[in-house]
Parts: structure tokens; sequence; C-alpha cells
């Protein structure tokens, strides 16, 4: 099937590589500097160290979207341009693959479409403009954001290392996510640590335990304690691995933060629900940004 990635990350390379093993793949571009470097070199995928994968799909930084399968891998706050983009389209299949749940209000405008979000469970880390290191092998998870009945072509046939597992709530499968996310990116961020430092520092992991009961406190999860005993797992799984935000915050870039923390705090302000550790971290991250 001919499939369009938006975006050219870590996760939208590491998506253009795997599913270029199946699928006819056009990796979208911001830059024409790095369409031309993907179109030379093709897509290299690096595991432990080891270049484990060359693929060649076609990139491009024409914004076309003509793909009847569109996977969008843009950060949360790319977002607003690329919908007003989408909405041109006649209807198609569109999965969206952000960190957070700030995104969802901008997904309800999208009427004509088949829309689908995801989680990524995937470690990935952008090497240069035509090179990604699969630093964890995880799953993304699939969910039909208006549970319509639309089948989409990359669940089958499953890839090797890149297993894609249908949920059918979505609500409840990127509510973890975020819960992830917030107890994760920001703290690590913050103290500039690694991910395995949550769990193995005992003064971060009570830090990390006080931003979980706070999120899982306005996000009504069910098992708590199996939900914290996840999150600690994921630290010492990716133990080595720096999170999204830190490599922004170290960068200069713009974080998710307020598609993460931000749609809690909002989300606490409706239902009266004070978060003081969360507003901690997200003004701390925002001035971070500068």
């Amino acid at each position: 099937m001919e499939i369009g990635i938006i975006g050219s990350g870590a996760i939208g390379m590491l998506c253009g590589a795997y599913l270029s093993i199946e699928h006819a793949v056009t990796l979208y571009t911001r830059r024409e500097e790095q369409a031309d470097q993907i179109n030379k070199n093709g897509i290299s995928l690096w595991k432990n160290e080891h270049l484990a994968l060359k693929m060649n799909p076609r990139a491009t930084a024409e914004a076309t979207y003509k793909e009847p399968l569109l996977i969008v891998t843009v950060k949360h706050y790319q977002l607003p341009g690329i919908i007003n983009k989408l909405k041109e389209l006649s209807p198609r299949m569109i999965v969206f693959l952000q960190n957070g749940m700030g995104h969802l209000n901008l997904l309800q405008t999208l009427t004509s479409h088949h829309v689908f979000v995801g989680a990524v469970e995937h470690g990935a880390l952008k090497i240069n403009d035509h090179g990604v290191h699969h630093t964890g092998i995880g799953c993304i998870k699939i969910s039909s954001f208006r549970n319509e009945n639309e089948v989409l072509p990359i669940l089958h046939p499953q890839i090797d290392d890149f297993p894609f597992e249908y949920n059918e709530d979505w609500k409840s499968m990127l509510s973890k996510k975020l819960l992830v996310n917030a107890c994760i990116n920001p703290l690590t961020a913050v103290l500039r640590v690694p991910n395995g430092e949550l769990a193995a520092n005992q003064s971060y992991k009570k830090m990390a335990e006080a931003v979980f009961k706070e999120a899982s406190k306005v996000l009504q999860l069910q098992n708590e304690e199996s939900e914290w005993e996840n999150i600690l797992q994921i630290c010492r799984n990716t133990a080595v691995n720096r999170s999204s935000m830190l490599k922004d915050v170290e960068e200069g870039r713009k974080t998710e933060i307020e598609g993460i923390v931000g749609y809690l705090i909002n989300h606490a302000i409706k239902e009266r629900k004070e978060v003081p550790i969360l507003e901690f971290l997200y003004h701390a991250i925002r001035g971070m940004e500068g």
C-alpha cells in the first residue's frame, strides 16, 4: 500500500524504514536538504550499534499528502498548520502518533477522514538526516478515534521488531501513555538525567511518585499500583535513554510540555483539582524553553 509519513524526526524515520519493508512509503520532510539526503542515501536504521536495516523510501518537502494512508509523526505544537492542509484532502485514513493528549481537540475538526490515534512504545534516536537508532523495541498501539470499523493495512502483516497492536478504547490507551510521559519526560528534563535514574535514585523516585499521584488523580485511572510499577519498569528498561523532552531542552528546541502536562493542568482546572507539582514542572520547562 502507498503510505505517507508526515514528519521526519526519529519516529518518522523509524516508521519509514520498517514500513518500507512491506509498503511503498513517502516521507514528508520539513527541509529539502533532508529529503535530498534520504533520496540519495536511503534511511539507515541502527540497533545495538550495528546497521540493521537500510531502506529507500521516497522523500519530499512538498506537502502533497496524496497517499490513502497518512501517518503523522510531528510534535504536538507543529500540528495546526498540517491539520489545515489535511482538511483540504479527500477522505482517507490518518494515524496520529503524538505524545500527550493536547492534540485531540484538533482531531475533532477532521470530520471527513478516518482518524486513528496511536501510542508509540519504541525508543528511537535520530542520528542525522538519514539515520535513526532503534534504542528500544516495543510496539505502536493504535485505536480508532471515532470507533469506526475501518481496517488499517499496517496491522497485517506484522513486521519483526516493529509490531502494531489494535486497541478498542483509545481514551484508556492514550491516558496510560500520557501518565508515562508526564512522570518521565518533565522530571528527566529538569533533573538532566536519563530515564533509569527515576527508578534507581530514591529521591528522584519519590519525586516521580508524587507526579504520578497528581496525574493519576486527574486521569482517574484504575489499578494505580500496577500503573506505577509499569512506569518504574519502563524507567529500568530504558535506563540509559534520554527522554525526548530532555533532548529538546538540551538542544534548545520547543518541547511537548503543553500537550502532556499542560493538558493535565487544564483538565484539573475543569475538575477543580489542585496539581501544584504538575504546575511547577510545567513552568520549569516553559522557563527552560526561553
